[in-house]
């Protein structure tokens, strides 16, 4: 609503501040290994870097997207982004692991102000179909930067170092600042035509959580977000025990992240053809499936990573389905005088469980396959469990 630019520049503009959260989360995987010996730490203490950059992202969610409902947008992606610079750089020259969780937390709170601030931008523009069509565009490519920074994380790592990839992180966040200072209209002082009552904070998320819709939607996020993240950051220990090296570890993610864009483009098209509901179906099925397929072949042949990494192609081919409907139908819940708000409850939730599962799933699989996949399938079932009791429209007719 106040980009002074075409749909199309609009549509790369928010995808590519959407992408620069999940970017700087993944790109450092491969290096976990390296970084707990030149930190001289354990497996556990290297991995609460992950969970503390998942809590430094959901309070980012919370904060920057109610306070751009107030101050605006541009002014809060400001500050974001200059932190997220700041941040990258100290984390690239961080000598203790106490400074670098430190800087990680910021770097966290930095980018998360892109993914937050872009969703609600795209429900400033559009309605509910059309916000779940541009979803559908944007996640794709989000998921690419996730696919795609694991591999750059892995090659880097092998030639210049693990510091390297927050210099990067650092280049790229100041590209993405000079957009916003370029593309971005000041809109404070812009007024909205209001269509409900104006709330105190507390009160609105009252009202955002009381919807039983919003919320059902949310915890099925919650859910595609939890099994990607706990994957991510337990399987880098898993192939390392198998002895591969930083360069092969990040490539065993492309097939992920390509399954999950697959999902993506296919949820993006049956839209056009069928009802959401019928969209997340589709997602639940192959959701489920994959989570069982994985315990399955999990115990058949835990020493092969092909055990882990096809099934939970699967799971992530119906994550492409789930997350970009749930987060249309979530946002499109709620009045769009909350869409900060709603956006960053959102995106705080997600963050929030998936942080809670990364340090129960650090504390017990210790790079065991069949304990991760197990994992998995029981995070598949609730968010199903999540569907049929909130989201489902047989239990929105029981209601009436």
């Amino acid at each position: 609503m106040y980009l002074k630019t075409n749909p199309r520049i609009f549509l790369i503009f928010v995808t590519l501040m959407s992408s620069i959260s999940l970017f700087a989360t993944d790109i450092y995987l491969p290096a976990l290994p390296n970084m707990a010996v030149y930190f001289h730490c354990s497996q556990s203490e290297i991995q609460a870097s992950f969970t503390v950059f998942l809590l430094g992202l959901a309070v980012s969610q919370l904060v920057a997207g109610m306070i751009s409902d107030h101050v605006g947008r541009k002014r809060v992606l400001i500050l974001g982004f200059s932190l997220l610079i700041g941040s990258s750089f100290a984390c690239a020259y961080s000598t203790t692991l106490s400074n670098f969780i430190l800087f990680r937390f910021l770097q966290a709170v930095g980018s998360g102000v892109g993914s937050t601030i872009s969703r609600a931008l795209v429900v400033d523009r559009y309605d509910q179909q059309e916000s779940a069509k541009t979803f559908a565009h944007i996640f794709p490519v989000v998921s690419f930067s996730g696919a795609i920074a694991p591999v750059i994380g892995g090659y880097f790592t092998y030639l210049f170092g693990w510091p390297s990839l927050f210099v990067f992180v650092a280049l790229v966040g100041c590209v993405i600042l000079f957009l916003v200072f370029v593309l971005l209209e000041d809109d404070k002082g812009i007024k909205k035509v209001d269509s409900s009552p104006r709330l105190s904070i507390l009160q609105k998320h009252r009202v955002i959580l009381s919807d039983p819709m919003f919320v059902g939607y949310v915890l099925i996020i919650c859910a595609a977000i939890c099994v990607f993240r706990i994957y991510n950051v337990e399987s880098p220990f898993i192939f390392s025990k198998e002895n591969f090296l930083s360069q092969q570890i990040g490539t065993f993610y492309l097939a992920i992240a390509s399954t999950y864009i697959l999902g993506n483009f296919m949820a993006g098209y049956l839209m056009r053809k069928i009802s959401m509901n019928a969209v997340l179906k589709i997602g639940f099925t192959l959701f489920i499936f994959g989570g069982i397929l994985m315990v399955i072949f999990s115990h058949l042949a835990n020493t092969n990573p092909l055990s882990i990494i096809v099934p939970m192609s699967i799971v992530t081919l119906g994550n492409g389905f789930l997350y970009p409907v749930a987060s249309a139908g979530a946002m499109t819940a709620v009045s769009r005088d909350y869409a900060g708000t709603a956006s960053g409850l959102l995106g705080a939730s997600g963050f929030i469980t998936s942080a809670l599962c990364v340090n129960w799933v650090g504390e017990i699989c210790h790079g065991e396959a069949n304990l991760l996949s197990l994992f998995v399938s029981i995070i598949t079932l609730l968010g199903f469990a999540s569907y049929t009791f909130l989201v489902s429209p047989s239990r929105r007719i029981r209601q009436t």
